[in-house]
């Protein structure tokens, strides 16, 4: 079965029991990262307070390349935020296969609580998300979903070898890809206690730049610290 016609429409809840990298300078500042299509990358804001249990609870859509489900994979990463020289920014990772979600029903949404891996393959902190596979915008007969925003990715701040996506406005500024993509993001912010209830409230973003409240990212420059053990105190 194609994957042309569908959207992932997933919620990051949020995360616990992370390692907190930035031991040696004070507490993490998470935020997630996911996508299934390598060009398109989605990221949560930062829980400044999170440090090893973050709350994010936001939800996005996520495109859906035209392939088999069964060749489509939901990858996640946790990173801190911070921009400390002799921090390692991947906190934890994970995956979900698509045909998996597909199992639920189209239109049907499910919580799952997967397991993060260290850069090391050591298993340390649990996520929690809601995830579905739904038909897109396009396709979709008799349903409305608000538009889709294209959002061009800028310059780099500086350079640098670290695992980076900018911060929402008002955090510090770690490195930026250099390329640019267009992608497309719509954002569910809900308040709520750790796997609990919630308020809602909801912002659809267009962001003209990489000071957005929502940062997308692009790339994967992170790829010598997943095959470096860093799991050091």
């Amino acid at each position: 079965m194609s994957s042309h016609r569908y959207e992932l429409d997933l919620t990051l809840k949020s995360a616990k029991a992370l390692k907190n990298v930035n031991w040696r300078h004070g507490a993490n500042q998470p935020y997630a990262v996911v996508w299934v299509d390598q060009a398109n990358k989605f990221t949560t804001n930062v829980d400044a307070n999170g440090d090893t249990e973050a709350d994010w609870n936001q939800t996005m859509i996520l495109p859906l390349p035209p392939i088999r489900f069964e060749d489509l994979t939901l990858y996640i990463d946790i990173v801190h935020a911070g921009f400390e020289e002799d921090t390692k920014k991947l906190i934890g990772s994970a995956r979900l296969q698509l045909v998996d979600v597909l199992d639920f029903g189209i239109g049907e949404r499910e919580s799952r609580v997967l397991t993060l891996k260290r850069p090391s393959g050591r298993p340390q902190g649990k996520v929690e998300v809601k995830v579905g596979i739904r038909e897109n915008a396009y396709h979709a007969q008799g349903a409305y979903y608000p538009p889709a925003y294209g959002v061009p990715y800028g310059a780099p701040a500086q350079p640098g070898p670290y695992y980076s996506a900018d911060p929402p406005a008002g955090y510090p500024q770690t490195p930026s890809y250099s390329s640019q993509t267009n992608v497309y993001v719509q954002v569910e912010e809900k308040k709520k206690s750790k796997f609990g209830g919630m308020g809602t409230g909801l912002a659809v973003g267009a962001v003209a730049g990489v000071l957005g409240g929502v940062a997308l990212v692009e790339g994967a420059e992170y790829i010598a610290e997943k095959l470096s053990d860093d799991d050091d105190f």
